[in-house]
């Protein structure tokens, strides 16, 4: 369908693609990865003609439908949800349920698309594109501002479809479950794999590993020639050999092993301390026009703590984090901030905060008006902009980039409160992996929003969901908030069942049999009545230890068979039957969701056992 042949693509500073070639294939889906700032985007852009390379040519089939999703994106004001979906080109009810999945109420539909935000103007964009049916959709970091449910709907949808896809994310889950194939944008060439992302990274070691040996391999040949020629360069019987194996070294090719590009390495700064309330939040209301967003919100943030602020997209938490940067003006309430605190805002969209005219120094220099250009060139080296980089203005900047100029504004001058909006978005793994291991050492106080589960799960030491306009506190880590509102979840099933049994009209007979006998007095249940009996609690433990041990069972087993699988995945064999191991990696992945599964029962039954012991205890004694 496209076929890439030979491009060359460069900036005076750097090179992108020196005769850079591939082929994207009907029916593929396409994972496009590489590090920040490498071309993944400029790609894109020159499939589509928005830009050019300077020598080789970009091959699309006749009258082909391309359908591109960018990072930035633009809309045009006055149009409700629905209209900008459907452009009156589509059916109206194909778009209702597109726009359902990708997280719009019905109450939506006819909302002007200014009263939503960045993240939600980019899902209406996204849902015209599947409404359009393109032959090729080309999808530009398309999960950044998704939530769980959407995200899984999206991936159900796009497998299901028929379109050829070419997709850039970060998102290694994503494209785990969703692509057939990998280009990877590495040392100035497109290298192409066959299957999801950890087939190519297993299959990209293995190939590291085989131009390592080869690289060896020639080496040594060449150190024998060459060593053959400086014995034997001055005797004349043996010149015509010299000669020969002069010859022999010349037409050689040297294998080229070249090392990956620098990566960031940062610690943030250590601030002054603040004092031990850092900020608070009273009686907090906040509108929209029409719609409320907060009504009497009251929070408090304390030095040290990071903070994870969760919930479905449009819950607020965006709103919620600018009011605690100050940024963002309140209705009603008030708002706080602690002895000695100093804040850094990390927007979700850098455009909010950074000028796209300025330069990379010239945005560190707005952050710091007094230091010194030494100081600032050596901050921007430290985020991999070297030379003449130091002077490229920021809207020609990728969204990597971009975050990672925010990120080095916050080098610049220390503060002890970060407050942070989805730094993780449009990062590399290797980068994002950097920024939590500098999170966690942070001594100061950390506000952050994300979506990235392991994220999450390192960096938060309290979590604050944010609900119907009501923030509710889980004072642990990501793992515990997980538990606790499964716990929850799990009691709210069982009072509506109880209810439901309540409600039901019980026969004649029952009723007959349930009233109290003449002159005998109605029974009264005391404070006790409801407590479990010795008994009752004998019969929980044993429930509870079968129940474990049988759950211990099932674990031990799907870990056996998960370790011989990983070690037939393994093996070169399995390897080159590319349609068996596939299938089997399937079924590895499945056998992997049943552990995770089993393991947070036993978890659950381990706590319950527990519980249940300790009331057993109190009983006896």
């Amino acid at each position: 369908m496209i076929h890439i042949e030979q491009i060359v693509k460069q900036y005076p500073t750097k090179t992108l693609f020196a005769e850079a070639s591939a082929h994207l294939r009907p029916n593929s889906r396409v994972g496009l990865v590489g590090r920040n700032g490498t071309g993944k985007t400029t790609l894109l852009r020159m499939i589509i003609g928005d830009d050019a390379p300077e020598s080789g040519t970009i091959r699309k089939r006749a009258w082909l439908k391309i359908g591109y999703l960018a990072q930035e994106i633009d809309f045009l004001p006055g149009q409700t949800v629905l209209e900008a979906t459907h452009r009156n080109t589509y059916p109206e009810h194909e778009a209702k349920r597109i726009l359902s999945g990708l997280g719009f109420g019905e109450g939506d539909w006819d909302r002007s698309l200014e009263t939503f935000s960045g993240g939600y103007r980019m899902r209406v964009t996204l849902g015209h594109l599947l409404l359009s049916s393109p032959d090729v959709l080309m999808l530009d970091e398309p999960t950044n501002h998704l939530d769980k449910p959407t995200q899984a709907w999206l991936e159900a949808f796009l497998r299901a479809s028929n379109m050829t896809m070419l997709i850039i994310s970060h998102d290694t889950v994503f494209l785990n479950s969703l692509v057939t194939h990998i280009w990877e944008i590495r040392n100035e060439q497109i290298q192409e794999y066959r299957g999801n992302y950890h087939s190519f990274q297993k299959q990209r070691l293995q190939r590291e590993q085989q131009t390592a040996a080869a690289a060896e391999r020639q080496s040594k040949e060449v150190a024998r020639v060459q060593n053959f020629v400086d014995r034997f360069r001055y005797q004349a019987n043996k010149a015509k050999q010299v000669q020969s194996r002069l010859k022999q070294l010349e037409k050689v090719k040297l294998i080229e092993q070249r090392r990956d590009a620098k990566r960031i390495r940062f610690k943030f700064p250590e601030p002054t301390p603040s004092g031990r309330h850092v900020l608070e939040l009273q009686q907090v209301a906040k509108r929209y026009g029409q719609v409320t967003v907060y009504e009497s919100l009251d929070l408090s943030v304390e030095r040290g703590q990071r903070v994870a602020l969760v919930g479905e997209n449009g819950a607020g938490k965006s709103t919620l984090l600018k009011i605690l940067a100050g940024v963002l003006a309140l209705d009603e309430g008030t708002r706080r901030e602690g002895h000695g605190v100093s804040l850094h805002y990390f927007a979700q969209h850098q455009a909010e905060i950074l000028n796209p005219e300025h330069s990379i120094l010239d945005s560190l220099g707005d952050a710091a008006p007094q230091a010194e250009m030494n100081f600032l060139r050596g901050i921007a080296g430290i985020f991999l902009f070297s030379g003449p980089d130091q002077k490229k203005p920021i809207k020609a900047l990728s969204g990597g980039e971009r975050n990672r100029v925010a990120l080095a504004r916050m080098l610049v001058e220390p503060a002890n409160t970060l407050l942070l909006d989805e730094p993780t978005n449009h990062l590399d793994p290797t980068s994002v992996d950097i920024l939590t291991d500098a999170m966690m050492d942070f001594p100061g106080t950390i506000v952050f929003i994300s979506h990235d589960p392991t994220f999450l799960s390192r960096v938060a030491t309290r979590v604050v969901e944010i609900e119907n306009g009501q923030a509710r506190d889980y004072y642990g880590d990501y793992e515990y908030y997980l538990w606790k509102r499964s716990q929850e979840l799990e009691l709210s099933q069982d009072a509506k069942a109880n209810g439901a049994a309540a409600d039901r009209p019980r026969n004649k007979s029952s009723k007959k049999n349930e009233s109290p006998k003449k002159n005998e007095p109605a029974s009264v249940s005391s404070p006790d009545s409801n407590r479990p009996t010795r008994r009752d609690l004998s019969k929980s433990l044993a429930r509870l230890e079968k129940q474990v041990v049988k759950v211990e069972g099932e674990i031990a087993h799907w870990e056996s068979q998960i370790k011989e699988r990983d070690a037939d995945l393994a093996r070169p064999g399995t390897y080159q039957d590319y349609t068996r191991w596939t299938r089997l990696h399937a079924e590895r992945e499945e056998w992997g969701k049943e552990l995770e599964l089993l393991t947070h029962r036993w978890s659950t039954l381990s706590t319950e056992l527990e519980s249940v012991k300790s009331q057993f205890t109190a009983l006896q004694s």
